[in-house]
């Protein structure tokens, strides 16, 4: 299955084309998130050349749907849903939280034995002003995991909290001992400065380089479950609120 996937929540993104597993084409985005909304329709050409492909011939669309830079989130999501719409196509929102645990945690390669593996998956982005976006995953232990399924369980809805409140979270998630891991983009200094806040008994994870092989894999994991795709995966997920709703209340 051909499949187009971008990333245009923060600073490390870009479009990536893949067949199933192998990458036909990666255009990386280096730069502030905001100017996707001129840059990102001449990255899919980019990429769309490089492959010797046209739009038309995609089979599944795949976006990040956030959390991240609000303008970025709405130029993507909005560019995959109209192309889905016009060349008849299924499109699929991932959560970026969820790329992380995927590329560095049970899903992706690096992923260690579901014997060995933590029990909890914290995955960290800097969601400025002095804030984090948190999400929680718990790997599963039933066997044999079913077909097209996560190794890994979402718990909640992910969180936007101050240091402090963080480190709150997470104490009560291993105050049981449970083995758990923090998962961090490379480029996020400041997530990483989390690190002496927090339970020494944390492993701490970097993921490298850009999400869309993540963002695909998990896309094509869901459209192969043939579960409908919910109308909350290709909205936004902000987890914060943006600034022009909050002044409304």
């Amino acid at each position: 299955m051909l499949i187009l996937a971008i990333d245009t929540t923060g600073e490390k993104g870009g479009v990536g084309i893949y067949r199933d597993a192998a990458c036909l084409a990666l255009v990386p985005h280096e730069g502030s998130a905001s100017r996707f909304s001129i840059t990102l329709f001449e990255m899919v050409e980019q990429a769309l050349t490089l492959a010797h492909l046209e739009l038309r011939d995609i089979d599944l669309y795949a976006a990040a749907n956030g959390p991240g830079s609000f303008t970025g989130i709405r130029v993507g999501l909005a560019a995959l849903r109209a192309w889905g719409r016009a060349f008849d196509r299924p499109v699929r929102g991932v959560s970026v939280l969820e790329a992380m645990v995927y590329k560095q945690g049970l899903g992706g390669q690096d992923s260690v034995t579901a014997s060995s593996g933590p029990d909890w998956y914290f995955p960290i982005l800097n969601a400025r002003r002095g804030e984090f976006f948190l999400g929680s995953f718990r790997r599963r232990h039933s066997e044999p995991a079913e077909a097209n399924q996560p190794e890994y369980e979402w718990m909640e809805d992910g969180w936007v909290l101050k240091p402090e409140a963080l480190r709150t979270l997470v104490q009560e998630r291993v105050a049981s001992g449970a083995n758990a891991a923090c998962i961090v983009r490379a480029h996020d200094q400041a997530a990483a400065d989390l690190r002496p806040t927090l339970p020494p008994s944390l492993n701490w994870w970097q993921v490298e380089g850009v999400l869309m092989d993540s963002i695909a894999a998990i896309a094509l994991r869901q459209e192969q479950s043939r579960r409908p795709c919910a109308a909350a995966q290709l909205d936004a997920y902000y987890i914060r609120r943006p600034d022009a709703e909050n002044q409304l209340d």
